[in-house]
C-alpha cells in the first residue's frame, strides 16, 4: 500500500472513485474549485517527468479493476483501467490467450497507468507496441467530460486517433477509465539464448544474423556487461567472464519443434562468429525477460558492486542509426571515466542507461554531459530523456529535453480537454 507521496509531497486528499460516472464528477468538482490532481494506478511509473506544479489530490483507480467484457472466441478484451496487468494476463492465460506486452512492473502495474505512460517492453521486436494492441479508450477528461474513441467510437482530432494521443500523455489530457484490446493466442513455447562476444562488430554481425529470415526473434535485446551483471538472472551466467563482454539475448516463441530449430540455427550462426552460447530453459524465461524489461525503470538489480549516485535515461532512434547512438553514448561516459550500464531494444532503436556519477561530481558536470549526447542524437533525429533520478539531482536537469514537433497540437488539446490545468500540472511539457 503506498502512501500517495511523490517527490516528498504528500496530497491533501485521496479519491478513490469506484465507477467511471463518479470519477467524472470528481473532475467536474476538481475543475470548479481549481483542485489538481494527480491519477494513480498502482505507482510503478510515478518517477517519469517532472514534479508535479500542483498537487492537492491523488486520484486513485484502485476501485476501477474489473475485466467489462471478454469473449475469448472473440479475442477482444475490455478491461478497467485500475486492473493489474499481470491479474488480466493470468485471465487470459486460462483461455490460451495473452496481451503481447511486458512492460516494467508488469506483474502489479494497472493497465490505465502503463497507457499513460507509454510504457513498453522488449515484445516490441515481436508484437509491436502496445498502442498497435489498443483498440479504443474511455476517458474522463479534465473537465468531467466522458468520452470514447476508437474502434466501435471513431473520433479523429487533425487526423490522429483520438485515443492514441492519451498513450503516452503521463494522464495530462485526460484520465484513463477503460481500454479495448485486440488479443492474440498464447504460442506453446518459449525460450531464450544468450550470445556472448568481446568484439563490438561480431555482436553486430550477430543481430543481423539472428534477425534474418527464417529466424524469427520476438525480442532481441544487447547489452554490456555492466548491464548484465546487474540483472538476476545474468550474473550467474557472467562469472567468470571476460569484464568487457558483449551480450545478446534472443527470445523466440511458437511451436516447440519451431522454437528448437531456430536455437539450433541462431546457435551455429554465433558460433561461427566466435561466440559463447547458452540455451536456457522455459523456467528462466520468463524471470530473465520481466529482468530486461524492469530495467527500465532501476530494479531490481543486482547493484552491490556499483555505488554512487546514478540516473536512468532513455534514448531512441530510428533502427538505422542505432551504432551511432550507441557509440555517442559510450563516448560520453568513457570520456569522463563514468560507470555505465546500457541495454538496446535491437532493431528498434530504443536504448536504456543507467550512469553512476564519482562522489563529489557537480551538477554542472551532468548537465554538460546530458547536452552534449542530446546534440550528437540531436542531429540524426534521436532524443534523450531522463527516466529517473534521484531528488538530489533532478533540480539541476532538463528531464524531456527539446519539445517534440507535436507539442503545439498536445497544449491545443490540453486547453480543450483540461481548460483548468487540473491534470498532472507540470508532469509533462503541458
Amino acid at each position: 500500500m503506498h502512501d500517495y507521496n511523490l517527490y516528498g509531497h504528500a496530497p491533501h486528499m485521496v479519491r478513490q472513485p469506484g465507477s467511471a460516472d463518479e470519477l467524472a464528477a470528481l473532475l467536474r468538482q476538481a475543475t470548479a474549485d481549481g483542485v489538481a490532481v494527480v491519477p494513480w494506478g498502482a505507482g510503478t511509473q510515478q518517477h517519469l517527468g517532472r514534479p508535479p506544479a500542483r498537487y492537492d489530490a491523488a486520484l486513485s483507480l484502485k476501485h476501477l479493476n474489473r475485466i467489462v467484457e471478454y469473449t475469448p472466441a472473440d479475442l477482444v478484451l475490455t478491461v478497467e483501467a485500475g486492473a493489474q496487468l499481470g491479474v488480466v494476463q493470468a485471465e487470459l492465460a486460462r483461455h490460451g490467450q495473452w496481451l503481447p506486452w511486458d512492460p516494467p512492473g508488469a506483474a502489479t502495474a494497472t493497465i490505465g497507468g502503463l497507457l499513460a505512460t507509454a510504457a513498453a517492453g522488449p515484445l516490441r521486436l515481436g508484437y509491436g507496441a502496445p498502442r498497435d494492441w489498443t483498440l479504443g479508450l474511455q476517458v474522463a477528461l479534465g473537465d468531467g467530460r466522458l468520452v470514447t474513441s476508437g474502434a466501435r467510437v471513431v473520433k479523429n482530432v487533425a487526423g490522429y486517433d483520438a485515443h492514441k494521443l492519451h498513450l503516452g500523455a503521463l494522464g495530462t489530457l485526460g484520465v484513463i477509465v477503460t481500454a479495448s484490446f485486440k488479443l492474440a493466442p498464447l504460442p506453446a513455447c518459449r525460450r531464450t539464448l544468450l550470445v556472448a562476444f568481446t568484439e563490438p562488430r561480431a555482436t553486430i554481425n550477430a543481430i543481423e544474423s539472428i534477425c534474418t529470415a527464417p529466424l524469427n526473434p520476438i525480442s532481441l535485446v544487447a547489452l554490456n556487461s555492466t548491464a548484465g551483471r546487474l540483472l538476476p538472472p545474468l550474473g550467474q551466467f557472467l562469472t567468470g567472464q571476460p569484464e568487457r563482454l558483449l551480450l545478446i539475448a534472443a527470445r523466440f516463441a511458437g511451436t516447440p519443434a519451431g522454437v528448437q530449430r531456430q536455437i539450433r540455427e541462431a546457435t551455429q550462426h554465433s558460433i561461427n562468429a566466435g561466440a559463447i552460447c547458452i540455451e536456457l530453459d522455459e523456467a528462466d524465461d520468463t524471470p530473465l525477460w520481466q529482468a530486461i524489461a524492469d530495467f527500465a525503470q532501476g530494479g531490481p538489480l543486482n547493484d552491490d558492486a556499483v555505488t554512487g549516485e546514478s540516473l536512468l535515461l532513455r534514448m531512441g532512434i530510428r533502427p538505422a542509426h542505432s551504432v551511432e547512438l550507441l557509440r555517442a553514448l559510450e563516448r560520453t561516459t568513457n570520456q569522463r571515466g563514468w560507470e555505465a550500464a546500457r541495454l538496446a531494444y535491437a532493431r528498434i532503436g530504443l536504448v536504456y542507461a543507467r550512469w553512476w556519477l564519482p562522489p563529489g561530481t557537480p551538477a554542472g558536470a551532468l548537465v554538460a554531459a546530458l547536452n552534449e549526447l542530446r546534440q550528437a542524437l540531436g542531429s540524426i533525429g534521436g532524443y534523450v530523456v531522463v527516466e529517473d533520478a534521484s531528488p538530489a539531482l533532478r533540480p539541476a536537469l532538463d528531464i524531456w529535453g527539446p519539445p517534440p514537433p507535436t507539442l503545439e497540437l498536445m497544449r491545443s488539446l490540453k486547453a480543450q480537454w483540461d481548460p483548468a490545468g487540473i491534470l498532472n500540472a507540470g508532469r509533462y511539457l503541458l
